[in-house]
């Protein structure tokens, strides 16, 4: 953990050195509230845009059973168009598993999720909907925790994991 964290600041640091040469005008800032793993669960998102094709964010939120985050970067296909597509890769929270009265189950998966979403412009200032599609590669221990309580013949399962997972958010445009 303390690793990614130094990781994630060099790469910050980088960009925000190697912005200075794209020119001050392209940078941008989006601060965001939604639900979905970039906004860590049920929260919100900063986002930074040295240049107008690549963003970084880092979302933090509530993920059901603990404080949720995500950190990654964003490739903006259509970046000067109204509704831009855009792929995106992150790390950090990517499943939570809450089985009441079996709290020893309970467990958060980490790891890198893939996927893509689209920004939509809503009005002159540059403001944006987000709406996301996401494939997320959890843990083999979670894997094997959820497996363990799907075969508990004790613990009824109200909600099976699905492989995809989704995102909605309003962005505001602060710079």
């Amino acid at each position: 953990m303390k690793n990614l964290l130094k990781s994630v600041c060099v790469i910050f640091a980088l960009l925000l050195l190697s912005s200075h040469i794209y020119g001050q005008n392209e940078q941008k800032i989006y601060l965001g509230f939604g639900t979905g793993f970039d906004y860590g669960g049920y929260g919100g998102k900063i986002e930074y845009l040295p240049i107008k094709s690549v963003g970084l964010f880092a979302g933090l939120g509530y993920n059901l059973l603990s404080a949720g985050y995500n950190v990654g970067a964003t490739f903006k296909i259509l970046p000067d168009k109204k509704i831009s597509p855009n792929l995106m890769f992150m790390y950090g929270y990517n499943a939570v598993l809450k089985v009441n009265g079996a709290s020893h189950y309970n467990m958060t998966s980490y790891g890198i999720t893939i996927g893509a979403n689209l920004d939509i412009e809503t009005n002159g200032s540059g403001d944006k909907l987000s709406i996301g599609l996401f494939v997320p590669v959890r843990s083999e221990k979670f894997m094997d925790n959820y497996d363990s309580v799907k075969n508990n013949p004790n613990i009824e399962m109200k909600a099976e994991l699905i492989p995809i997972a989704l995102s909605i958010g309003y962005n505001f445009r602060m710079k």
